[in-house]
């Protein structure tokens, strides 16, 4: 009956840890994904304000050509 006993304990102890390991893997890759976006996000922030300065100087050629 302490063998049939100790191999539950086991069992509940690799269950528990990889419960935890799934939880930390799912973690980090969330963490990546969010990363990603955040580039995306800077990224078009960038190219906005590229095409925005462009427009700027743009315009300021125009005022001064007329």
């Amino acid at each position: 009956m302490e063998s049939f006993w100790g191999s539950v304990q086991l069992m509940f102890f690799v269950y528990a840890l990889a419960a935890v390991v799934s939880f930390a893997v799912a973690w980090i890759i969330k963490l990546i994904f969010a990363g990603i976006r955040l580039q995306g996000t800077r990224a078009g922030a960038r190219a906005e304000a590229k095409a925005g300065a462009a427009a700027e100087l743009g315009n300021a050629a125009l005022e001064r050509n007329t």
